[in-house]
């Protein structure tokens, strides 16, 4: 299993909030709520997305993926003057701070200036997508933009019927529909743009280096050599470790130790499972040397970081992904 497939299997990233947005101009929205990965699918009219340094427009049939946690804007044009800010907790103000969430709401999942608004966007938004996750959304800019037609238009039409029911198990349907749109967006993006640099993506294309990460992804647990992951590629060990080398920019064995400790990472929101039971699952002989590992890797103990799990997003936002 890759690490795209792997985005949404974990438990950050259980439960997309998720609304359609409706607005006639002029308008702009600032959103603040330092959510790690939103998905915005423009199904009627467009706008100008704003995020880092860089202007995107959007049209009818465009979805973007914007990059937390930095801020960004969407608005109908440059100019246009922020009439609502996003804040965490998806807490919608005006600008000096007044509260704007029932003003602004029409109902089920619809939000904004004008419940008729010509410019309608279903925006989507992931609070952590986790370590693993990670490794897919390091390899997007600020904003990726997908153009109309690379998607399924069923797909989305089908996300769009969903947003306004009030049906059983509703909120289960929608989340799973906002994965697959989320999963194919990411799919077309990183077809369309081949990686500027080293990374897994790059690895994908090259048939011995693509054997070798599904096996890593695939059993984790299992005590993997470069000879062994050759094998499973069917190439020599030099060719194996320079081609992984060369296309995913750092050898076998660091990138499955890279691996290894970004899923104990995320089961470590399992409070069930032991550190020893983590360290088995992920290919640790015990849980002191996961222990060990853990903390020379992210400057905390998995303890600690179980205890920055209790206090919130934040203070887990504040520690490192992984030491270089």
């Amino acid at each position: 299993m890759d690490p795209l497939s792997q985005l949404l299997a974990h438990p950050h990233a259980e439960g997309a909030f998720t609304l359609l947005m409706s607005m006639r101009a002029p308008w702009a929205v600032r959103v603040e709520d330092e959510a790690a990965l939103t998905v915005v699918i423009v199904t009627s009219g467009g706008g100008l997305l704003e995020a880092g340094d860089a202007v995107h427009e959007l049209r009818t049939g465009d979805v973007a993926l914007v990059r937390g946690p930095l801020p960004y804007r969407v608005a109908d044009a440059a100019g246009s003057a922020t009439v609502a800010i996003i804040e965490p907790g998806q807490r919608c103000v005006t600008p000096d701070g007044a509260p704007l969430d029932l003003a602004l709401a029409h109902g089920l999942r619809h939000w904004g200036n004008d419940p008729d608004g010509p410019d309608r966007m279903i925006v989507a938004s992931y609070a952590d997508v986790g370590s693993v996750g990670r490794f897919v959304t390091e390899v997007l800019p600020d904003a990726a933009v997908v153009d109309a037609g690379a998607l399924d238009p069923a797909l989305v039409g089908h996300l769009a019927r969903e947003i306004a029911r009030d049906d059983l198990g509703q909120s289960v349907v929608l989340d799973r529909l906002v994965d697959v749109v989320t999963i194919e967006s990411i799919r077309a993006w990183t077809g369309a743009h081949p990686p500027a640099g080293p990374s897994w993506v790059g690895g994908i294309g090259d048939p011995a280096v693509n054997a070798a990460l599904r096996a890593m992804h695939a059993e984790p647990e299992r005590a993997w050599t470069v000879a062994g992951l050759a094998q499973a590629s069917a190439v020599s060990r030099a060719t194996l470790a320079a081609r992984f080398t060369e296309l995913v920019g750092t050898p076998p064995l660091r990138y499955l130790t890279s691996w290894r400790l970004a899923l104990a990472r995320d089961l470590l929101v399992d409070r069930s499972l032991t550190l020893d039971a983590v360290a088995q699952r992920v290919g640790y002989s015990s849980g002191f040397a996961l222990s060990t590992a853990f903390t020379r890797a992210f400057d905390v103990s998995p303890a600690a970081y179980r205890r920055r799990l209790a206090e919130g997003p934040r203070s887990v936002g504040a520690t490192r992904v992984m030491r270089g």
